[in-house]
């Protein structure tokens, strides 16, 4: 008998289209890396040819929820938000996968416990190269734009350095502007105060706007550098002239209307002026303004 969704501590959202190759590992790692973690899989069937159903047996507690239409990634996780009813809710890339015996989810639980103004937090992450994939980064101004979508790397190596957080070790543990969609581990409490993602970007920029909003509302967004996890990262937006890398200079001239050019500024003074109810509380996640 499945327990109850308030039973769990973490809710598990990964979105199914038809990412075979990735799905085996990604379950199985993640089902192994919370020991004495109560956690289950919510799992979105975003109108796949095949269907999710064939991965249930792949993890103990399995809660599949199906759309009748392809939707964007915001949108998905979303609908796992809205499904979640544990006291946190990971949001996960379907390209990942963990190291069971270093117990990631437990580590990020017992992070988030410790931390309880902090609404969202990421980890280190790895690429199957060995590669860093620098997930904490300060907001992203004209200069970083350049440094990263032009070629001018070397040329703005100080800007990449401050947009990577270079002050910092891996290891360390530290409030950030934001930290990379592909994992997001949410507290349920915030994801109540804040609401759901803006669906508007439709794509990127989703997670930068989550993150902002967040501070906007006086809970901390965090890097957890104690854990880790991988990620085959597919960056398609790195092509300068391809269809996804003028859909990420749309999502963030969107970004620009809605808050400036001072993010910074916006997110600093929301972890001011605004100091989150800690008191655990259930209500309906509201929409993105």
């Amino acid at each position: 008998m499945t327990p109850a969704a308030a039973e769990f501590d973490v809710d598990l959202g990964v979105i199914y289209t038809h990412e075979d190759n990735f799905m085996p590992p990604l379950l199985s790692t993640l089902a192994a890396s919370g020991d004495q973690v109560r956690m289950r899989l919510l799992l979105v069937d975003n109108h796949s040819d095949a269907g999710a159903e064939k991965w249930r047996s792949h993890f103990p507690h399995v809660e599949i929820l199906r759309n009748d239409r392809r939707m964007t990634y915001a949108e998905n996780l979303n609908k796992i938000l809205d499904a979640s009813g544990a006291r946190y809710v990971l949001l996960l890339n379907t390209d990942m996968f963990f190291e069971p015996e270093e117990q990631t989810i437990a580590r990020m639980v017992e992070f988030m416990d410790s931390h309880p103004r902090c609404g969202l937090a990421g980890c280190r992450l790895y690429h199957p190269d060995g590669s860093y994939g620098y997930p904490a980064r300060r907001f992203q101004t004209l200069r970083t734009i350049a440094a990263r979508r032009l070629g001018l790397g070397k040329l703005l190596s100080a800007t990449l350095r401050d947009h990577f957080y270079g002050e910092h070790e891996h290891s360390d543990a530290f409030a950030c502007d934001w930290v990379s969609g592909c994992l997001l581990f949410v507290r349920r409490d915030a994801a109540n105060d804040v609401g759901l993602l803006d669906e508007s970007y439709r794509k990127y920029f989703e997670d930068v706007d989550y993150c902002l909003r967040m501070q906007q509302r006086g809970w901390q967004v965090m890097f957890n550098g104690k854990t880790y996890a991988w990620h085959w990262e597919q960056r398609a937006s790195r092509r300068l002239w391809s269809a996804d890398a003028w859909w990420h200079v749309r999502a963030y001239l969107r970004f620009l209307r809605k808050w400036g050019f001072s993010p910074s500024a916006v997110a600093q003074a929301g972890l001011k002026d605004n100091r989150p109810d800690v008191t655990p509380q259930r209500k309906g996640i509201s929409r993105a303004a």
